[in-house]
């Protein structure tokens, strides 16, 4: 009975050990498919990079029409669809393209802010229709390269510390602003003009922004209550170029831009940080 007992133990021990063993090798085949998926939708992007014509159209909640999809440049890295986040970081070696000079009134004026250029002018008929509105607009930030931002999250680690900084500061590599499609946006003011740590937006002019950015092609990035699928706290002053159609369609649709970007390609959105 005894003997019977053991053989009976050690039958239950191999099973749960089988069972483990069953799990972990099931997970690593999930996350194997999932780098696969991933892997392919870059590949599909970067073999169809060149290629003209309609690549499909997607439709979004809440929006009358399916968004159109006309060529696969649009998301490739640094152009104005492509995807940079906590979970997508951009290459090493990237480098914005077309960066110019802004002359529109921003922080620190006594140094340039650049931008990318196919935003200047989207950016200063927003500022236009804002100050037709009442609303005076000012950059108080734009373009950061990665050296920028190492000292900035560094900064900000050193006086507010690591989780105050994983809710507000990206980390080198993952900012939108080394893209330079992206615009932190204040209320003028005299104190912003000298230092644009001193900017700030008023609520007037957020709530102005919000309805009316997507006009121009821009849109709220990280919007009140997505921190959870962005992984950026509430920020109503940071701004994100994608052309009018996609801007609209993503305000419209209540989506953040990496909800979209999921729909439209699923594997190009996830586990990209080097």
């Amino acid at each position: 009975m005894e003997y019977m007992t053991r053989k009976t133990s050690v039958l239950h021990l191999f099973n749960f050990w089988l069972l483990v063993v069953g799990l972990i090798a099931i997970g690593l085949w999930a996350f194997m498919i999932l780098r696969q998926t991933s892997n392919l939708y870059d590949g599909v992007i970067a073999q169809n990079a060149t290629l003209a014509g309609t690549v499909g159209k997607v439709s979004l909640p809440d929006t009358t029409r399916p968004l159109t999809v006309p060529n696969w440049t649009l998301f490739k890295t640094g152009n104005i669809w492509s995807l940079t986040s906590n979970v997508r970081s951009l290459p090493a070696d990237f480098q914005a393209p077309d960066l110019i000079d802004t002359s529109l009134a921003h922080g620190d004026s006594d140094a340039e802010m650049q931008v990318q250029k196919t935003i200047e002018q989207p950016l200063r008929r927003l500022f236009d229709a804002a100050e037709q509105n009442g609303i005076e607009l000012m950059i108080s930030s734009a373009y950061r390269s990665v050296n920028d931002q190492q000292k900035l999250y560094s900064d900000f680690v050193a006086k507010q510390g690591a989780e105050m900084a994983a809710l507000y500061v990206a980390k080198p590599g993952t900012s939108e602003h080394h893209t330079g499609l992206s615009i932190d946006l204040s209320t003028v003011s005299s104190a912003c003009e000298e230092d644009s740590d001193s900017c700030s937006l008023s609520q007037v002019a957020a709530g102005w922004l919000k309805e009316n950015a997507p006009k121009y092609g821009f849109v709220q990035r990280y919007p009140e209550g997505k921190r959870p699928i962005t992984g950026v706290a509430f920020e109503p002053w940071h701004y994100r170029y994608l052309g009018i159609p996609m801007a609209r369609s993503v305000a419209t649709s209540g989506l953040t831009y990496d909800e979209v970007i999921r729909q439209i390609a699923p594997g190009y959105a996830y586990d990209q940080v080097k």
